[in-house]
């Protein structure tokens, strides 16, 4: 009996757990139904270099695809528009597999350069291209170089085993290229080597400039490779017999020098002077003198130090520097930047420094960007456009340089926004202070709401004709105000007036609906005088620039409507009478603010 017992007691557990098992199941199954499931997923072949990325800030990172079972968040948006924006090249990343959903989406999977994020995240739906939340990023930029950088030859300044960018050489620009690192681990033994530089480019995020070297020597080719320019300092090289020596020397300190480089002219005769004597000073021809200064300016990029402008005292110096010899420029080190602040150099046409400004933002960290990328472009935020256009136009007073119309230009808006806070921004400003004209366009109502036209007044249109064009039947024929007027001057003699005129008097609401007709399009259009604009001028204006002018113009201060006629049945006796030549005055009232070249409104009022 105990045997018996034990058996059904069992049983019954079995048979539960086997229910148990199957409603799991069915379970799992149904929750399976509301995820995507991966139909591919394979490393990626193409060339590894075109396949560094950044993102958009539109999706986040997850372990697997964001939409299978089990995806965990590796990655915010926040925190990926954050790298997305950083100004260190360890936070670029690279693509290297692809998988594809069942619902057709496409997902890469994305590790960082320095290893501290990896995972997978949407990439649209088309495997042509980058879409959705990442999108391919050139990690580096090649430049050309520069006479002075092919001409000259250098060494590394600080041989050692420092991985810091400017010690050893590298296979390729520090963190441009997944897994790639150094060429070598000591340059100690290559102290004496001479290189040449024969490629020049800077990395996107820092914007630092590096170049790579290759030995004149074959014993020292180990080494060449890529380092910071900043790293190499200049040999001393022969000196061309058309050529000048320009060392540029911190004004301090005359025997630190900053940078060198040489200035050449075609049939410079060795021993003879750059420039002439004039009286106690010297002087420079207008082009050398402004190639010296773009040359100065150039060569000095990225030292913190910056010339614009040669003063006399430089003047002096360079002029009387001879051909086939050098000569020492002083030269002062910047003002430090404000880790909240931008330095806007504008320069001109030439490329010659006029003067520098730094627009300062509260809480700006250093080397973050001034604006945002929306993912095809460099964008300025309304208001840093509008604060820097303001400090840029008051700081180019009186130097005869503007702004295109006194505003940014987009490519000038572009460059500010990829700009980074604690660096610097270099703007071409205009000798040429351009003057446009502004439309004006007339809006009406009633008089009633003479205090506030803007709210409740309709868009006026320029008449082409003197009288309303509108048609009305009367009596069974179509009239325009000229055919009624035809009609009306030909008098009771004729028998269309007398016919007509019967019948208007009989049907005094057909009256009502044509005077109506006529004169709901006298109130939506005015007779346009010949000079409807504002200006010309440069820049923006106020409302108050604007109405004042308008209500001082006679042409503009009131406007009339076309012609329309008023049709009077006389109580219901003859004659009907017609008058023609009603018109309805539009008084201004008040008027928008704006900018020079655009179209602007003017709020004018009618009679009640």
């Amino acid at each position: 009996m105990g045997s018996n017992l034990r058996r059904s007691l069992f049983i019954p557990v079995a048979v539960l757990g086997l229910f148990a098992v199957t409603a799991v199941t069915n379970a799992n199954q149904a929750d399976a139904k509301s995820y995507a499931r991966v139909t591919s997923n394979r490393k990626m072949a193409t060339d590894p270099t075109t396949r560094n990325v950044t993102f958009t800030g539109g999706n986040a990172l997850y372990t697997k695809a964001g939409t299978l079972r089990g995806a965990r968040l590796v990655a915010s948006k926040a925190t990926l528009s954050t790298l997305a924006n950083s100004s260190s090249s360890s936070d670029n990343f690279r693509a290297y597999r692809i998988a594809r959903t069942n619902r057709g989406s496409i997902y890469y999977k994305v590790v960082s350069f320095d290893q501290q994020y990896r995972g997978w995240i949407y990439g649209g739906r088309s495997t042509a291209d980058f879409g959705g939340g990442v999108r391919q990023f050139a990690t580096f930029n090649q430049t050309s170089l520069s006479d002075a950088q092919r001409n000259s030859l250098y060494k590394i300044a600080s041989p050692g085993i420092a991985n810091d960018g400017k010690t050893v050489t590298y296979q390729q620009p520090a963190w441009t290229q997944y897994k790639v690192g150094r060429q070598i681990l000591d340059s100690t033994p290559y102290a004496n080597a001479s290189f040449k530089v024969v490629q020049v480019g800077t990395r996107t995020r820092e914007g630092d400039q590096w170049v790579q070297i290759q030995a004149t020597d074959n014993q020292y080719s180990q080494a060449n490779g890529w380092i910071l320019y900043s790293g190499l300092t200049l040999t001393q090289t022969p000196i061309a017999d058309n050529a000048v020596r320009v060392n540029l020397v911190d004004a301090s300190n005359n025997n630190n020098v900053i940078k060198t480089f040489d200035y050449a002219k075609t049939g410079a005769q060795k021993g003879s002077r750059l420039g002439t004597q004039n009286g106690t000073n010297w002087t420079l021809t207008a082009n050398d003198k402004t190639a010296l200064q773009n040359q100065i300016n150039t060569t000095l990029n990225g030292t913190g130090y910056y010339v614009g402008i040669l003063n006399q005292s430089q003047i002096n110096a360079l002029a009387q520097g001879s051909f086939g010899s050098s000569v020492n420029v002083a030269v002062s080190k910047q003002t430090p930047i404000a880790d909240n602040a931008v330095r806007i150099n504008l320069v001109t046409p030439d490329g010659t420094l006029l003067k520098s400004v730094d627009y300062q933002k509260a809480n700006a960290a250093k080397g973050s960007t001034v604006g945002s990328w929306n993912g095809s472009a460099w964008v300025l935020a309304n208001d840093d456009n509008t604060s820097i256009t303001n400090l840029l136009n008051n700081a180019l007073t009186g130097t005869g340089y503007y702004l295109t119309n006194a505003q940014l230009s987009t490519a000038q808006q572009q460059a500010l926004a990829a700009g980074r806070f604690g660096d610097n921004v270099t703007l071409t400003v205009s000798d040429v202070k351009q003057t446009l004209s502004s439309r004006i366009t007339p809006y009406a109502t009633s008089s009633i709401w003479q205090w506030t036209p803007a709210l409740f007044a309709n868009q006026l249109s320029a008449s082409n004709s003197k009288n309303v064009t509108s048609e009305v039947t009367l009596d069974g024929n179509k009239y325009t105000a000229q055919t009624l007027q035809d009609v009306y001057n030909k008098g009771s003699q004729d028998a269309n007036w007398q016919n007509l005129e019967d019948w208007l008097i009989q049907n005094p609401s057909a009256v009502s609906d044509a005077n109506q007709t006529f004169k709901n399009e006298a109130l939506t259009k005015y007779m346009a005088p010949a000079n409807m604009n504002f200006g010309p001028g440069s820049g923006t204006f106020t409302n108050n620039q604007l109405i004042t002018y308008v209500k001082g113009n006679s042409s503009l201060a009131t406007l009339s409507s076309p012609q329309y006629p008023i049709i009077a049945t006389n109580s219901g006796n003859k004659p009907v009478s017609i008058t023609f030549g009603n018109t309805i005055t539009y008084t201004a009232r008040s008027a928008d603010g704006g900018t020079y070249g655009n179209d602007v409104k003017v709020y004018y009022t009618y009679p009640q």
